[in-house]
């Protein structure tokens, strides 16, 4: 996560030359590094990997690798890194693939150039953002989807989540609830562990599927 101050670091991936001078030019107006392009997804793991930027704009479908594929592998060899799906596809397969895979935002491909703007800066400090129609998909869930009561979070874990969902980092939610830090990183810990989720942007796409957050908006 980016610190007040520091510069973001932004790699683009995408199998089509003129989105990507497009996304370039965009980005760098709005005074964002563009580190590098990729024009597939074997490039992209190769580029984060190296460069180790703060955010990848990522395509979905390149002719090489998925981008399910690329998010896969990079939340095991780039933690740190932040994905943003950049799409002209927001079928189930896609959405809910690329979300349990490790992005951080699935946007569409004809979003405004501010809001996605808006949706690297906001996954770079943290926050789970979606485009509008994918965030109303995710709410309404996978069609096989279970449903996980809310019962199964106490109303501190609940309060907490929320607050997850919000973007929120550990310290802001301690001193939003006047807890402690640990204490924080206790209830955070029970709620991933009561999800069934591995961490803090899975849990969020999780609990906005089943209802038990709202979902954030797209400007972050």
């Amino acid at each position: 996560m980016l610190t007040d101050g520091q510069a973001m670091r932004v790699l683009l991936a995408d199998d089509h030359e003129l989105v990507r001078v497009a996304l370039r030019a965009v980005l760098e107006e709005a005074g964002i590094d563009v580190v590098g392009e990729a024009a597939g997804g074997v490039e992209a793991i190769e580029l984060a990997e190296s460069l180790a930027p703060d955010v990848l704009v990522l395509d979905m479908r390149m002719p090489d690798m998925s981008g399910v594929e690329v998010c896969r592998h990079l939340s095991g060899t780039a933690p740190d890194l932040r994905i943003v799906v950049l799409s002209s596809f927001s079928d189930d397969e896609d959405v809910f693939g690329a979300l349990s895979a490790g992005a951080a935002s699935y946007m569409m491909k004809d979003v405004a150039p501010e809001a996605l703007v808006a949706a690297i800066r906001g996954v770079a400090s943290g926050q789970t953002v979606l485009d509008g129609g994918v965030a109303q998909r995710v709410l309404d869930g996978p069609r096989h989807a279970v449903e996980t009561p809310r019962g199964t979070l106490s109303p501190r874990e609940h309060e907490v989540l929320e607050l997850m969902a919000q973007g929120l980092t550990n310290r802001e939610i301690a001193a939003r609830l006047w807890i402690s830090d640990p204490t924080v990183k206790t209830h955070v810990s029970h709620v991933l562990a009561k999800l069934g989720q591995p961490d803090r942007t899975q849990a969020i796409i999780h609990a906005m599927a089943k209802g038990l957050v709202s979902a954030p908006s797209r400007e972050g």
